[in-house]
């Protein structure tokens, strides 16, 4: 395990105060002092700085926080790997829901079809909480249809997939090319905050002027299936990616509308840690990628 004083520096970062990471840690917050002073001693650089109130953490405290999350990561798959009763490679890894639901499947099965043996583990969350787990550590790394912070992490681009508009086939919206303002008349139904496919639909509308309250009435619903089940049911319409709805368009249930002027795509892209050291595994991995 990592010594404890870069323990509470993770903590210290992770947190953003040196209150809550005290009550994080269960010590006292002059321990937390005492533990980074002496890791700055020990290193003879700064790490932390503050303008003002606001703690700030430095270039050489950025390495260190990227080296240390690798070496926890490394410590974690080590652990992982020795409680095995095999020797056979394990991948930790997290994939947001359209690419959970719609691509791993298929991936998955690819890629254990040439390795039975190896032990995979697959955490479907949105953009926002699985950049978390890669930051900390806890996954390898990450397929994420969302927007990233490209300069905090290392990633490659997958695919570039089509998001559209889709009706009920009882609609008629699909028959002819619409206007965007047009489909403000409908109820639209839309992912959570912190879904990748629901920030790409905010910025697809803001680039032409509007949002999501330009729609007579949005609901929430946190799911690709009951969102297609309700567009089906014609109680409105929604923005998904193509490749979540491909079925339900062959069986002609739900139906894309032609919208004039507004072609939307997005990557899906493998987001990790920027030295991450799993490279091979990886890569190995990807291959079996549509």
């Amino acid at each position: 395990m990592l010594d404890y004083h870069y323990k509470t520096f993770l903590t210290l970062i992770e947190e953003g105060s040196y209150t809550k990471a005290a009550k994080k840690l269960n010590i006292t917050q002059p321990a937390v002092t005492q533990h980074i002073q002496h890791l700055q001693e020990e290193l003879g650089i700064q790490l932390l700085r503050y303008e003002g109130k606001q703690m700030i953490v430095t270039e050489k405290g950025k390495y260190l926080e990227e080296q240390l999350l690798l070496l926890n990561r490394d410590i974690l798959r080590i652990r992982k790997q020795l409680n095995q009763q095999d020797d056979a490679p394990a991948l930790t890894f997290g994939a947001t829901l359209t690419i959970g639901e719609y691509v791993m499947p298929g991936l998955i099965g690819r890629y254990l079809e040439k390795h039975p043996g190896h032990h995979l583990s697959m955490i479907v969350d949105n953009t926002e909480t699985l950049i978390g787990l890669i930051q900390k550590g806890k996954i390898d790394f990450a397929l994420i249809e969302g927007d990233f912070n490209q300069s905090q992490l290392g990633f490659e681009k997958l695919s570039e997939e089509p998001f559209i508009g889709v009706c009920a086939a009882a609609n008629p919206l699909w028959n002819s090319e619409q206007d965007l303002w047009a489909l403000f008349r409908e109820h639209l139904f839309v992912r959570e905050e912190g879904s990748g496919s629901r920030r790409i639909l905010e910025k697809a509308l803001l680039s032409e002027g509007a949002s999501l309250s330009s729609f007579e009435r949005a609901t929430v619903v946190g799911g690709i299936g009951p969102i297609k089940k309700l567009v089906a049911q014609n109680r409105g319409i929604a923005f998904l990616y193509r490749i979540s709805v491909q079925a339900e368009l062959e069986e002609g249930t739900l139906k894309e509308i032609p919208i004039r002027r507004f072609s939307v795509s997005h990557p899906f892209h493998v987001v990790h840690l920027k030295e991450y050291r799993g490279r091979g595994p990886l890569q190995e991995f990807l291959s079996f990628y549509r």
